[in-house]
């Protein structure tokens, strides 16, 4: 296919130059995501007309790259009428069996063992999805995940029309957020958008891809991997061999509130439920 202007002025910045080929790929929502090859070389690229959203997405996977593997950025282009992000192209594969569970469990736990700055947040702002995320720092957790996490996406979430009993209960929950968060837990540079659809494995070795750095509570990345089901146990194996540490679980489904709001902001409807059985089940808890 003949490739887009913006992808062609992309290439040439970077210098790359060759009669390349362009095969669109499915997967994610934001980016528009294709591999480009020439017969020699192969590269993943993605389009975005913000190409702010792409240059956050470099900074995370660079920011990463020093404890975990990640496909390593070629080259980040931005322009008026949108951004390219070129990575080395990755043959990806999902995760299977325990031994590769137990692996990428032991490389998250690599990267949250790293003593990260003395205050939450600590890393430029960037986007959950499309939408904006503010990375300022607070010197208190239960702060930050209000003022720059929940309380934001709520705002957005009403705006979309979530409906008024959720918001309401959702209000609560942020009022009450010392009854499920600690003020000061670990702060370490999490991957910030860790579901499962973001990891997998090249040659057996875990590989993590599309971040929301920031630094914050490690539970965080945790709880989003369960998100959409639960992970083996040979992940929390390998991740507590190299990073003993409590699983506090009563703090997972704030951090899944979080992602459900962002969710009904994005995708709408089917997921006030979940904003509303999260924050009714929270409210229950003792």
């Amino acid at each position: 296919m003949k490739l887009p202007l913006l992808l062609m002025n992309a290439l040439n910045q970077a210098g790359l130059q060759g009669d390349w080929t362009l095969t669109p790929v499915a997967g994610g929502d934001t980016a528009r995501s294709g591999v480009l090859e020439d017969g020699v070389s192969r590269y993943f690229v993605k389009q975005h007309r913000n190409p702010l959203l792409l240059e956050a997405e470099a900074r995370g996977l660079e920011a990463l790259a020093a404890s975990l593997r990640v496909p390593r950025v070629v080259h980040c282009y931005s322009s008026s009428e949108g951004g390219v992000l070129i990575l080395e192209h990755l043959p990806i594969a999902s995760l299977t069996g325990s031994n590769q569970w137990m692996a990428a469990g032991a490389a998250l736990a690599c990267l949250h063992r790293v003593e990260g700055p003395a205050r939450y947040g600590s890393h430029p702002d960037n986007f959950i999805g499309a939408s904006p995320q503010s990375n300022a720092d607070h010197g208190d957790w239960i702060t930050f995940f209000t003022n720059e996490r929940l309380a934001p996406q709520l705002q957005r979430a009403t705006q979309r029309g979530l409906p008024p009993v959720a918001a309401e209960r959702t209000a609560r929950v942020i009022e009450q957020l010392d009854r499920w968060l600690p003020s000061r837990p670990p702060c370490a540079r999490v991957h910030g958008d860790l579901w499962q659809g973001n990891l997998g494995q090249v040659n057996g070795e875990p590989v993590f891809y599309d971040p929301a750095c920031y630094h914050g509570d490690p539970q965080v990345d945790l709880a989003m991997l369960n998100l959409f089901g639960g992970v083996p146990a040979a992940f929390y194996q390998g991740y507590q061999a190299e990073y003993p540490s409590t699983l506090r679980y009563q703090a997972w489904p704030v951090y899944d509130l979080y992602h459900w709001l962002n969710h009904y902001t994005l995708f709408g409807g089917q997921y006030a439920r979940a904003v509303d059985d999260t924050a009714r089940r929270l409210l229950a808890s003792r």
